[in-house]
C-alpha cells in the first residue's frame, strides 16, 4: 500500500478542494466552484482564494489547523495506529498526515470529509455498547493489540483522551446502531462515553451533573443522558451526549480553538481573551461573546480546568453566520498543576479582578451578574450529583473545591 500524497476535500459530499502532500507539508488549493458558492473554512487564518495555500503557522507539523480538527486525539489515535499497523506494518512516524485523513473518510467531526478513502468502511447495523465498552477497556489495558474493526470505525473519530464512540440512540436509548450512514426515524446521532483506565468509576454520572449543573447556570448545552446497562453480574453506566454537529442526518462545519488559532491543544497556549477575541471574530455578536465568557466564568466556579483549546469550539450554520458551539467537556479536573490549562488574564487560579478583567476588556456590562448566576448554580452540585447516582465520596469531594473557589470570588 502506497502513502496518500493527495486527497479531495469536501464538505457533506460536495468538494471543496484540494490537498496535497510535498515533503510532509500540506497545500491546500480552493476549488473554484466552492469560491463561488460556499464559504471560508476558517476565517482569517486561510485566505479564501484559488492560490495554493501552505498553513499559517507551523504548529500541526505541515497541516491547515481547519483539517487538523478532523483528526482524533490520544483514543482515536491509539486506535488509528493499531489499523495502520495491522494493514500495512506502518510504525506511527511512518504514517503521513494525509494517510490519516484518508482512513477517516467521512467519519470525521464537524463537515469534512476526504477521498479517496483509505479502506472501504463496514460496520454492523446494530451496534452493542457494552461488547464496545469490553473491546475498548482490553485495547486500553494491552489486552488486545489487535485492530477491532467496529470499535475503530465508531471510535477512531471523536477527540479526546477517553475512549468513546459514536452512534445512533432510538428517543428511549433502547436501540443502538451504526452512526457512520443515515440513521432511521426516530434515532439521533449521539457520542457515548467510556471509562479510561483511571477514571473513577462515577466518571460518567459525573459528567452528566455537570452537563445538568452548566444548564441552570445558564450555558447552552446538547441533550445528554446517562445509559445503564447490564451483562451478568457486571453493571456500567456510560454518559452519552448528543452531537451538536449534526441536524438530523445533516453536517455541520466546526472548526475548534485550537484549529481556527494554531494553538496546540496539549499545552497551556491561549489566555480566555483569545477565546472571546476569536468569538467576537466569528460571530460579529455580543451575544456569543457573552455566551463564552459565562462559559469560562462556570469553568473556574465548577473546577473544570482541562480547559484546553480543542474544547472550545465554533459552528458554521446554513445562513452563513457563526456561533459559539454548545459547551462539551464539562466535568470536574485539576488540569495540569491544579491550574486551568487556558488562563484567566494571564493567572491559572483567578481573582475575581482577574475575571472583572477580562470583563471590562470586551464590553461585558453585566458580568457580575453572570457571576452571580453561575456561582448560585454551582451550590446545588449536590444535588445534582445525587441524582444522577454520583459517589458520596466524588460528591464531597468535589463540593470541598467547588466550595473553596466560591468563597474566593465571592463579593
Amino acid at each position: 500500500m502506497k502513502h496518500v500524497t493527495q486527497l479531495k476535500v469536501l464538505f457533506s459530499g460536495e468538494p471543496v478542494g484540494l490537498l496535497l502532500l510535498r515533503d510532509r507539508q500540506c497545500w491546500f488549493q480552493y476549488d473554484a466552484h466552492w469560491l463561488q458558492h460556499g464559504f471560508d473554512l476558517s476565517p482569517q487564518t486561510m485566505p479564501f482564494s484559488i492560490q495554493p495555500q501552505l498553513p499559517l503557522e507551523p504548529t500541526f507539523h505541515g497541516l491547515h489547523g481547519v483539517f487538523h480538527d478532523s483528526l482524533p486525539d490520544g483514543w482515536g489515535l491509539l486506535l488509528m495506529d493499531r489499523f495502520f499497523k495491522r494493514q500495512f506494518h506502518w510504525d506511527p512516524h511512518e504514517i503521513t498526515l494525509t494517510d490519516r485523513l484518508a482512513s477517516l473518510h467521512k467519519r470525521p467531526m464537524g463537515a469534512l470529509e476526504y477521498e479517496p478513502a483509505m479502506q472501504e468502511e463496514v460496520v454492523s447495523e446494530t451496534v452493542d455498547l457494552m461488547a464496545l465498552a469490553h473491546d475498548a477497556e482490553r485495547v486500553l489495558s494491552g489486552k488486545s493489540r489487535a485492530v477491532l474493526n467496529q470499535l475503530r470505525l465508531l471510535g477512531g473519530s471523536p477527540g479526546g483522551a477517553r475512549p468513546k464512540v459514536t452512534v445512533g440512540l432510538s428517543e428511549n436509548s433502547d436501540e443502538c446502531v451504526s452512526g457512520l450512514t443515515d440513521l432511521p426515524a426516530g434515532f439521533s446521532h449521539w457520542l457515548v462515553k467510556f471509562r479510561g483506565m483511571d477514571d473513577p468509576k462515577d466518571a460518567g454520572c459525573i459528567e452528566k451533573s455537570y452537563m445538568d449543573m452548566a444548564v441552570m447556570a445558564g450555558i447552552k448545552m446538547p441533550r445528554g443522558r446517562l445509559i445503564q446497562l447490564t451483562e451478568g453480574k457486571k453493571h456500567e453506566v456510560f454518559y452519552a451526549v448528543e452531537r451538536f454537529d449534526r441536524e438530523g442526518n445533516i453536517k455541520r462545519h466546526m472548526l475548534t480553538l485550537s484549529g481556527y488559532l494554531y494553538a496546540d491543544h496539549r499545552l497551556p497556549s491561549l489566555d480566555y481573551n483569545a477565546l472571546l477575541t476569536a468569538t467576537g471574530r466569528l460571530t460579529h455578536d455580543i451575544q456569543e461573546i457573552r455566551r463564552a465568557f459565562r462559559l469560562m466564568v462556570f469553568n473556574i466556579l465548577a473546577h473544570n480546568r482541562d480547559d484546553h483549546t480543542k474544547n472550545f469550539a465554533f459552528l458554521h450554520s446554513r445562513s452563513g453566520q457563526w456561533e459559539l458551539a454548545p459547551g462539551f467537556d464539562l466535568t470536574f479536573s485539576s488540569g495540569m498543576g491544579n491550574q486551568h490549562t487556558t488562563a484567566i488574564n494571564g493567572s491559572g487560579n483567578p481573582s475575581r479582578k482577574d475575571i472583572q478583567t477580562i470583563a471590562v476588556a470586551h464590553s461585558i456590562d453585566n458580568w457580575e451578574s453572570i457571576l452571580d448566576e453561575v456561582m448560585l448554580a454551582t451550590t446545588h452540585w449536590k444535588n445534582i450529583a445525587m441524582q444522577n447516582q454520583v459517589t458520596k465520596q466524588s460528591i464531597k469531594q468535589i463540593a470541598a473545591a467547588i466550595d473553596t473557589i466560591r468563597k474566593r470570588l465571592r463579593r
